[in-house]
């Protein structure tokens, strides 16, 4: 359950996100990613390509007009798998987070990859990139390192815990999705210290206080945002805490409300004693992923 999966902010009323590319606001394999999820055929987004072609042509047009060239078939699959799996589980046609999971379920059945994070286009090449990225933020802010146990929740198919195995003590994913489950179990075979688990309820594994050095989410929380259990999640995870501990959370919601979401963090910061220290960021480059980050206040 990661990454925006089939949905996100990719959805944000009066954004176009040809334009967004075009000024370099996002990358091209998010703007695909945005224009599947508004239900545009692959050919009117070719058309509305060429339609915009700029004088003189700018790079970020060319990559858009290459990436809609050259995935064109991975397009038209991903299109078809969108209207078959109900193509966004924020969309208000589920109820809480069983219909989520069940979402989620026949979402990998059809691209591990693209159920996972949507601008990849299904390409496990492309996901490792957006993979990547996020790890090095991790390792750049501080909140990951040989002698940490980190709790991936939501983990999806298991490519952050795979990613996070060799630069961590140990990995615990969990997810409410039995076929994410499953498949992340395949692909971290072979990996001692990543333990795999499904969960239910709030998604949130009893761990002991003290225990977690790292309580990372990555695109679960507006699921849990949207569930209403997003307050008792923050507040067991804070007591997993170790003293140095923090919680990662990359998209804190699909709203469309950035003051909603700051409010939301400085809440959970004030309620647990902890310090809100990234609200709202966005770091990367292929993804536009937004970062907001709680420590244990010294």
């Amino acid at each position: 359950m990661e990454d925006a999966a089939l949905a996100g902010p990719d959805r944000v009323a009066g954004k176009d996100p040809i334009d967004d590319c075009l000024a370099g606001a996002i990358s091209a394999e998010v703007a695909a990613a945005r224009l599947l999820l508004w239900r545009w055929e692959v050919e009117r987004i070719e058309a509305e390509v060429r339609a915009r072609r700029p004088a003189p042509v700018t790079p970020e047009w060319e990559a858009l007009s290459r990436l809609v060239a050259e995935r064109r078939d991975a397009l038209l699959t991903l299109s078809a798998e969108i209207a078959n799996t109900g193509g966004d589980p924020q969309a208000g046609r589920m109820e809480g987070l069983a219909g989520i999971a069940a979402f989620f379920d026949r979402a990998v059945e059809h691209s591990p990859e693209a159920a996972v994070a949507l601008h990849s286009l299904g390409d496990a090449r492309t996901l490792a990139v957006t993979t990547a990225e996020i790890v090095d933020w991790l390792a750049a802010e501080g909140l990951i390192g040989p002698g940490r146990d980190v709790l991936d929740l939501g983990c999806g198919i298991g490519r952050l815990a795979t990613a996070l195995a060799p630069r961590c003590r140990s990995v615990l994913g969990v997810d409410i999705s039995a076929g994410m489950v499953a498949e992340a179990r395949r692909r971290c075979a072979g990996l001692e210290n990543v333990r795999l688990e499904r969960t239910e309820g709030d998604g949130l594994p009893s761990l002991a206080p003290g225990s977690v050095d790292l309580v990372l989410a990555v695109d679960s929380m507006p699921y849990m945002v949207q569930a209403g259990v997003a307050d008792g999640v923050i507040a067991k995870a804070a007591a997993m805490l170790t003293p140095t501990g923090a919680i990662a959370v990359l998209n804190l919601s699909y709203r469309g409300d950035p003051a909603a979401d700051r409010a939301d963090l400085r809440r959970w910061a004030a309620a647990h004693g902890l310090a809100a220290t990234s609200c709202g960021e966005r770091p990367f480059r292929q993804w536009d992923g937004q970062a907001f980050v709680l420590r244990k206040a010294p």
